[in-house]
């Protein structure tokens, strides 16, 4: 039993047949296409099918031009019986809505509801963004969507010198696939040219291209080998370096702590070098200080006796004077070996030399291949 729904569609999609039949252009005849009868059965004339003109026409909104889904591109269905996406419908809600709001100031948040008209008709519908959204789907939309995503028309090769005939040919000695018109205008094999089925042609290739296939496996296949050991020999140049660093710092440190020892004792022996010498200058100090206190007290009471003329005084101290300049005491002044010290260590001068040289030169790297 037919619904007054189920009317309204076919009266509709009756609507679009007609004005898709009554364009000039679309009644043109193409070089190739898909031949539908008229409905007509008085009309003995056959309708060109233009996919594309079909898809613009029927299978997108007329608003955005994209092609409806089941998704935010919903066709939805105007009571004008006239269809839109779903996303189109909603944005013409919030367009209104926004000036609504602005003109007058009584709407202070969006309203709840506002009229929009439809853009092919101009018939006016007031509804809310909810009722919007209850729209009833247009499923002969739909049907059609799925029925041409079906098809795989996307999938199909053109010829882009003929239009709209598909590549179902293919001319070996040009290796390129044809179309029928291909075939008997600019591919004629009187000219040399042979032609085969496009089935006939992947018969024929595919083993050849299977055996390639398995070639470049197998090269690729030998190059990531290739690869894998080259990474890994990168990861061990990586910790050879690292071992290398840590056995040249080892040596060096055993010769920089060989080196601070030999500089400790240096300096411990200098420091005791110095102290037998100091010591030396200490005594031989002590002695001259004593010596000249002595002379100096002997000659303060020699000269006392004699200003005052105490004759007694006199010989006393003349006699423990002339003592003490008969005393033998030495007091020696520094010797060679003091003043010399300082230069004794510029000897070993060349042997810094030497060692210099020798360090400069000392270890190397080398690589062996295994």
């Amino acid at each position: 039993m037919t619904t007054e729904k189920d009317e309204e569609e076919e009266k509709r999609l009756e609507e679009k047949l007609q004005h898709l039949e009554n364009d000039a252009d679309f009644n043109q005849p193409m070089e190739t296409g898909v031949v539908i009868p008229d409905p007509d059965k008085n009309n003995k004339k056959n309708l060109v099918f233009d996919e594309e003109r079909f898809e613009d026409t029927f299978l997108k909104c007329l608003i955005c031009r994209e092609t409806f889904d089941e998704d935010e591109k919903m066709p939805k269905m105007l009571p004008c019986h006239h269809t839109f996406c779903l996303d189109c419908l909603k944005q013409m809600f919030r367009v209104e809505g926004e000036f609504r709001r602005n003109l007058t100031s009584a709407f202070r948040s969006m309203p709840v509801a506002v009229k929009i008209s439809c853009p092919t008709c101009r018939e006016g519908l007031i509804a809310s963004e909810a009722e919007i959204l209850r729209l009833p789907n247009d499923h002969t939309v739909r049907e059609l969507v799925a029925f041409v995503r079906c098809t795989g028309k996307a999938d199909v090769a053109y010829c882009k010198k003929h239009q709209m005939q598909p590549l179902n040919f293919f001319c070996e000695p040009c290796i390129t696939p044809v179309c029928r018109d291909c075939t008997v205008i600019d591919h004629k094999e009187k000219n040399g040219h042979i032609v085969m089925n496009v089935d006939e042609a992947l018969h024929k290739y595919v083993p050849v291209l299977d055996e390639t296939l398995t070639e470049m496996e197998n090269e690729e296949k030998t190059l990531q080998d290739k690869r894998l050991a080259l990474e890994k020999a990168s990861d061990n140049l990586e910790q050879i370096q690292k071992e290398l660093g840590v056995q040249i710092r080892q040596t060096f440190d055993r010769i920089r702590d060989a080196i601070d020892e030999r500089e400790r004792e240096l300096y411990s022996a200098a420091e005791h070098e110095i102290d037998k010498k100091r010591q030396e200058i200490s005594d031989q100090l002590e002695v001259a200080l004593n010596r000249e206190e002595t002379f100096k007290s002997e000659r303060m009471k020699l000269h006392n006796a004699k200003e005052t003329k105490n004759i007694a005084a006199m010989f006393t101290n003349h006699q423990s004077a002339r003592e003490a300049l008969m005393e033998k005491i030495q007091v020696h002044g520094p010797s060679r070996a003091i003043r010399d010290f300082a230069v004794s260590f510029q000897f070993n001068s060349r042997q810094e030399n030497n060692i210099r040289h020798y360090i400069s030169n000392f270890g190397d790297v080398t690589f062996k291949n295994a």
